[in-house]
């Protein structure tokens, strides 16, 4: 992913600001949200275009975190894989003490 100015100059204005460790999110399995299983999800299932879309997002986020602290020169920010935490939760509701993950409570 290539380093675009503007985005330089955002996220070093939290490094100048004294950030010295920010934790910074991917996006979660989105195609899984309740809204877009009533939506657009088949047969109980996540919506394969949304959860694709995540999948490309969160490797070019690590990817730009990384070229960022490489160029301030130390680990400022650091990377949260919220796809896998709740991508854990979906294939797994009950260890989260729900019955499932696969119906949305609503529309």
């Amino acid at each position: 992913m290539t380093w675009l100015p503007h985005q330089n100059d955002v996220v070093l204005t939290l490094y100048e600001a004294g950030a010295r460790r920010v934790l910074v999110t991917g996006t979660g399995p989105m195609g899984c949200i309740p809204a877009e299983l009533a939506m657009r999800g088949t047969n109980g299932g996540c919506s394969e275009e949304l959860q694709r879309a995540a999948s490309l997002y969160n490797p070019q986020l690590v990817q730009m975190l990384n070229g960022l602290n490489k160029h301030i020169g130390k680990d400022v920010f650091v990377s949260a894989n919220t796809q896998r935490m709740h991508s854990d939760f979906v294939s797994d509701p009950r260890a989260f003490g729900f019955v499932t993950s696969q119906i949305p409570c609503c529309g």
